[in-house]
């Protein structure tokens, strides 16, 4: 049987993970093994290898397969995982199938360049020109390096073992196991997500952030009791103890959307994730509960920004949540939302003019009330503003005079933004910069 026969044959045996091979690389690659065995024109081949080659360049800049591969049979749903998440436990025969397509799969992730190009100089070898062509053709998989995990979560864990691998029926028992704590889908590597929905789009989707802000707590300056606050009411989730929706109010500035970003990068490997939704979607909130409520890992829907028109849908459809009377709540899921107002709805002048005007005025009040813990953010006096200063300095491993750096920190928050964590980081940034073109260096 020749090799690409042979090829072929395996992506035809898949069952449980054929789904890797319907759609962008694993698609151009099928394509690619079908041209091989079928066509009798080079120059389709060629065209089917350069698109797989351009898709896989696309998803993996190392021009990895087998790192895609690897991936896409991790991160991917299937009846198997999806079968684990839900009861923990598969029977014998059903392992036996998987290990089997895991050695079939290993077999379809080594393939390389070369073995392709060695397919089509088999067939279309008549003239020099013609090898010359197929040899010109851009590489990929070949000399690939022992893969090092990039964090410390199980999925990093087990995509190390099998892309450094060969056979990986021997880690079945791993993938089992791996499923069964972790569950499926992209929560399993991605700690941050957006929940999108355009236009023409029935039903939104989750899209994972891939470099989502580095910012750590050790990076936020002040805001010690608050910072400790958010920290412990975080912790009592990952724990699975009663914790409580929280709302960050205050001026801009203050870091409170920085905080909530940090609390994920502080406990990402712990299993905490982030889900950013514009309050104009807060309605598709029934759909991201059907989606979130089996998973393993527990989830933050973060609303950044809250505030409210009068009469605007997303209002009510906050309240209901909070409320709980939409489908339940899972435990998995809180609710963290920053605001520049304290009471969420715009107020008008108006609303005083009315019979009832105590009434409405409470319902309006009522919305924030709903969230368990309201945490205040104020913007820092010029005391606090300069110890800001001074650790973010002090961070950055910048060395100048302290009463020039009060001197020149003060002016900024006259000329510019006033008082906030944020203003001191643009001073900061400036001053940086001033200081590497007086250096004369380059950072």
């Amino acid at each position: 049987m020749k090799r690409e026969e042979r090829i072929k044959l395996n992506l035809d045996s898949l069952c449980v993970y054929k789904g890797i091979f319907s759609e962008k690389v694993g698609d151009k690659f099928k394509t690619l093994v079908d041209k091989l065995v079928n066509s009798n024109t080079l120059g389709e081949c060629i065209v089917a290898y350069n698109e797989f080659t351009y898709e896989l360049f696309k998803e993996n800049k190392d021009l990895s397969f087998k790192e895609v591969i690897v991936e896409n049979m991790l991160l991917e749903n299937n009846p198997f995982n999806i079968f684990l998440e839900e009861k923990e436990q598969v029977p014998d025969f059903i392992v036996n199938g998987i290990r089997g397509e895991l050695e079939v799969l290993s077999q379809i992730a080594s393939v390389n360049s070369k073995d392709i190009k060695d397919c089509l100089l088999d067939k279309y070898d008549e003239q020099e020109s013609i090898k010359k062509r197929i040899d010109s053709l851009l590489d990929w998989g070949v000399g690939e390096k022992s893969y090092i995990p990039k964090k410390c979560i199980d999925f990093e864990a087990l995509k190390t073992l099998l892309i450094n691998g060969i056979d990986w029926r021997e880690y079945t028992e791993n993938l089992i196991g791996f499923h069964k704590k972790n569950g499926t889908g992209r929560a399993t590597a991605y700690g941050a997500f957006v929940w999108e929905r355009f236009d023409n789009e029935e039903e939104g989707h989750l899209r994972e952030i891939i470099d989502p802000d580095p910012i750590r707590l050790s990076n936020l300056i002040g805001y010690e009791s608050q910072k400790k606050e958010i920290v412990s009411n975080t912790v009592h989730f990952l724990k699975g103890v009663p914790a409580n929706n929280l709302l960050l109010y205050g001026s801009r500035g203050t870091g409170k959307s920085s905080t909530v970003k940090a609390i994920l990068n502080e406990y990402y490997e712990e299993g905490l994730r982030l889900i950013e939704v514009d309050k104009k979607q807060l309605s598709d909130f029934t759909r991201i509960i059907r989606l979130l409520k089996n998973k393993k890992q527990r989830f933050i829907i973060f609303v950044d920004d809250l505030v409210f028109d009068e009469n605007e849908d997303s209002y009510s459809a906050l309240k209901t949540i909070l409320e709980g009377r939409i489908e339940n709540r899972p435990s998995n899921i809180l609710i963290y939302a920053t605001t520049n107002r304290r009471h969420l709805v715009q107020e008008k002048f108006s609303d005083r003019d009315e019979v009832n005007s105590k009434d409405t005025m409470e319902e309006k009040l009522s919305l924030a009330d709903r969230f368990g813990i309201t945490i205040s953010f104020f913007a820092p006096n010029q005391k606090e503003f300069l110890t800001i200063v001074d650790g973010i300095v002090k961070d950055r491993g910048l060395y100048i005079k302290e009463e020039e750096l009060h001197r020149e920190a003060l002016k900024w928050e006259k000329w510019h933004n006033g008082r906030s964590p944020r203003s001191a980081t643009q001073f900061v940034d400036w001053l940086e910069g001033e200081l590497s073109i007086l250096n004369n260096t380059v950072l």
